[in-house]
């Protein structure tokens, strides 16, 4: 299950790249986003026999609180970005690239300073590299 649920975390958000990059620029990007989770309710519901809930669903449904409404916020804060990115002009190539970088120096400094997560030399060495590599990968010639 390690390696799978990674596996199908990268499935997912290259095909959720592909994809969103695709969405027509007619639409009205709320209601792309709408559009979207109107379809994950209906997928969602479609697979939920496949993940037993113990205690049952009423039980499950009873825990849910204030972090599914801060995680509903955080993904459409992430529909709307990126959709608004590509429209921008963001290259599908860069735009999830230099946004995945920030987005994973940002959580490396939360995880040291709220979560006591441990940063060694050779990690420093990496964000050093993965500065760089942004720099890299931004630059356009004049």
């Amino acid at each position: 299950m390690f390696y799978f649920s990674a596996g199908l975390a990268i499935i997912g958000a290259v095909l959720y790249q592909y994809f969103v990059k695709l969405v027509p620029g007619s639409i009205n990007p709320v209601v792309s986003v709408i559009g979207q989770y109107v379809a994950a309710l209906i997928l969602g519901v479609g697979i939920l026999p496949l993940f037993p809930a113990p205690g049952g669903l009423w039980q499950q449904v009873r825990q849910l609180n204030w972090i599914q409404l801060a995680l509903a916020v955080s993904v459409v804060l992430i529909e709307l970005g990126f959709l608004l990115m590509y429209r921008a002009g963001w290259n599908l190539s860069t735009g999830n690239l230099v946004t995945g970088v920030f987005i994973n120096l940002l959580l490396a400094g939360l995880g040291v300073w709220l979560m006591g997560e441990r940063m060694q030399y050779i990690n420093a060495a990496g964000v050093a590299l993965c500065l760089a590599g942004v720099a890299l990968i931004s630059y356009r010639p004049a």
